[in-house]
């Protein structure tokens, strides 16, 4: 059932198919049918899998939700839209149930081996078709159309009201459409089979009457079906053929015209003045199609999203996914990704032709100096000669844009403009067409990289190293600028632990100068930064500063110190105790002990330690010569590389009697 319903241009609509204006995730696992409710402004989708209607509002939101209709599939709305009706195939049954809540169903069984699945409400009665198998009408047999009359005092079921019988016409179940304005006809057609077969039915008499059946030439597996407005003719989506959307009377079937498509339909919807949309179903680029009536190409085209991250691939339109809102523009449409998630998607303007706006122009200027921007507006529809465009410039004198006036389109839909911006930087010009009642707006923006003068910014103690915990002033000066004069000073200092900071942020004087003082502890870089001015470019310069740790060692239990050395009993162990300041990892010292020998110094001992730590060496065997010791943070090799290396100085020391 089809109720009725760039590259240096960057183009915010229009280069390419649009996308839906917007989607929700519905609640459900499969998709019978699809209703659209004009007058309460209620979409309803069945679900036969999870036995269950959802109801939700134009816009996706889910208001209401029927449950435990087992294989709930064909959908019909009363003629004043107060009830919906479904065909519960498992359940052999229709079912009523207050559209605005969908409580307290109503049940109307149709008898033994009668599985309902397409629903019409045409003429005052609910037309259905059924067949005697169920689950998968396409295999079952018997297939036929019947009808449940609500009219009277008792509900009248009427079955095998098409003369076809059994494996006559229908393998199966065939899926319904009813023609708009309450036109007393409807078509079947059958999925499930390869002829393509169509037949077309009056029922003003009450009973139902085939004025119409046969295989579509060419078609294959029908799988939509469509009225036009005045009913006349019937446009069909089937896998094949895979180049065209078949037109054909719907007084004899025979075809009267096509819509162009490059790969098989499997959906189709015409709105009350005539527009098509259909839905390629075989990758074959913009998924959705829309065609003013009689169209030979698109007036507008839709790429679906992908909206299942475990697989590549664009979701798609359910089979006979499509609703027009009646007698209004948007069409609804609903999609299933890989994963079996479904969505409602709800396009606000599809007949509307989507312009195309280009601009193009230099990548850079010269402040001060003309710029020209040319442009081309075109679209699937013609646009009048002489279409406006407002042209907008956005800099750093006016971020919110500064207005450069309208300019019209020429025969072909050039135009061009020139500009002369007194500021530099990134200069971009913002071109809009308003749009009009046969075209949507579309906007598209150029920026220009304008150039600037270049000013100077030096900061004091680059390369410098400090000791620990020294408080150092950092001096930043400014060279001649526009307007701006604030200068910012940025501390970034080593480790992941700490972030890079403000220091300070002041306005240089006539001199420049702007400072700032830090205390140090770690290995630091420090940033002035000055953030230009719309005449001025920005400019930064780092300085990157040392910072020593605070690492000693302490010798002790000598008994003497003369002339720098200190003195030790070959008996007493000598004493060494290394500290140093401490980091959020734990630190090792580097420690190196040299004993002179031949007139040299040699190395006794070379390694790293935890600190703080105590060291003793006995004096056995080092009678009489003369050993040095030292330690050090060694910046990469003692545990992190938060300082600069720092050695301590040496210490001499010797063993006597």
């Amino acid at each position: 059932m089809v109720a009725a319903l760039a590259g240096s241009t960057v183009l915010a609509a229009g280069a390419a198919p649009a996308l839906a204006d917007s989607g929700k995730t519905l609640p459900i696992t499969s998709v019978g049918d699809l209703v659209v409710d004009g007058a309460h402004q209620r979409i309803f989708v069945s679900d036969p899998t999870g036995g269950k209607i959802v109801e939700t509002t134009y816009d996706g939101t889910v208001v209401a939700t029927a449950t435990g209709l087992p294989r709930v599939t064909g959908l019909a709305l009363s003629a004043g839209g107060d009830t919906l009706y479904g065909t519960l195939e498992a359940g052999r049954a229709i079912v009523a149930l207050p559209a605005a809540t969908l409580t307290d169903p109503v049940r109307y069984d149709l008898g033994t081996g009668v599985y309902p699945l397409s629903l019409e409400s045409v003429a005052g009665k609910l037309w259905f078709s059924y067949d005697d198998y169920g689950r998968d009408p396409y295999i079952g047999g018997d297939g036929n159309i019947g009808s449940l009359d609500l009219s009277g005092d008792a509900p009248v079921v009427a079955l095998q009201q098409d003369s076809s019988g059994a494996y006559g016409l229908w393998s199966g179940a065939p899926h319904l459409t009813s023609a708009p304005g309450g036109a007393p006809k409807l078509a079947a057609f059958d999925p499930g089979t390869s002829s393509g077969v169509v037949a077309v039915y009056d029922v003003s008499s009450g009973t139902l009457n085939r004025t119409a059946a046969k295989g579509i030439p060419e078609n294959a597996y029908t799988r939509d079906v469509a009225f036009t407005p005045d009913a006349s003719r019937i446009v069909t989506a089937a896998p094949s053929p895979q180049d065209r959307l078949t037109v054909v009377n719907s007084a004899d079937l025979e075809p009267v015209g096509s819509y162009p498509f490059e790969a098989w339909a499997n959906a189709v919807a015409i709105a009350a003045d005539g527009t098509v949309a259909a839905n390629c179903s075989s990758g074959c680029g913009p998924d959705l199609r829309i065609f003013a009536p009689g169209g030979t190409r698109p007036i507008r085209t839709y790429v679906l999203p992908d909206t299942d991250p475990t697989v590549t691939g664009n979701d798609d339109v359910v089979d006979r996914g499509l609703a027009w809102e009646p007698d209004g523009n948007r069409l609804f449409a609903v999609t299933q990704n890989s994963s079996d998630a479904h969505h409602l998607r709800v396009f606000t303007e599809p007949k509307k032709s989507l312009p195309t706006l280009k601009l193009s122009g230099p990548a850079s200027a010269t402040r001060a100096k003309p710029v020209t921007i040319t442009g081309t507006l075109t679209a699937s529809l013609p646009l009048p000669v002489g279409a406006p465009v407002t042209v907008t410039r956005i800099d750093l004198e006016y971020p919110s844009g500064k207005s450069l006036g309208t300019r019209t389109t020429a025969a072909n839909g050039s135009f061009s403009f020139t500009d002369t911006t007194s500021a530099g930087g990134t200069v971009t010009y913002r071109v809009s067409y308003p749009g009009d009642a046969n075209h949507s707006a579309v906007t598209a923006t150029r920026s220009v990289a304008v150039s600037r003068a270049a000013t100077s910014l030096s900061l004091t103690n680059n390369g410098k190293i400090y000791g620990y915990g020294k408080t150092v002033t950092f001096t930043a000066r400014l060279g001649a600028s526009y307007k701006n004069r604030a200068v910012e000073i940025w501390a970034d200092p080593s480790g992941a632990d700490q972030k890079r900071r403000l220091l300070k942020r002041a306005v240089a004087g006539k001199t420049g100068y702007v400072s700032t003082s830090l205390r140090l502890t770690r290995n630091t870089t420090v940033s002035a930064v000055f953030a230009g001015d719309a005449r001025t470019a920005p400019k930064t310069v780092t300085a990157a500063v040392g910072t020593k740790v605070n690492v000693s060692l302490k010798l002790s239990k000598y008994y003497k110190t003369s002339k720098g050395t200190r003195y030790y009993h070959v008996k007493t162990n000598a004493k060494f105790a290394i500290t140093m300041t401490a980091a959020p990892t734990a630190r090792k010292a580097y420690l190196s002990l040299q004993v002179l020998y031949r007139g040299k110094w040699q190395s006794l001992i070379g390694g790293y330690y935890p600190t703080p730590e105590t060291f003793y060496l006995n004096g056995a065997g080092f009678k009489g010569y003369k050993l040095r010791i030292r330690t050090a943070y060694v910046k990469g090799d003692s545990g992190d590389s938060l300082n600069t290396t720092t050695w301590t100085g040496y210490q001499y020391l010797s063993f006597t009697k």
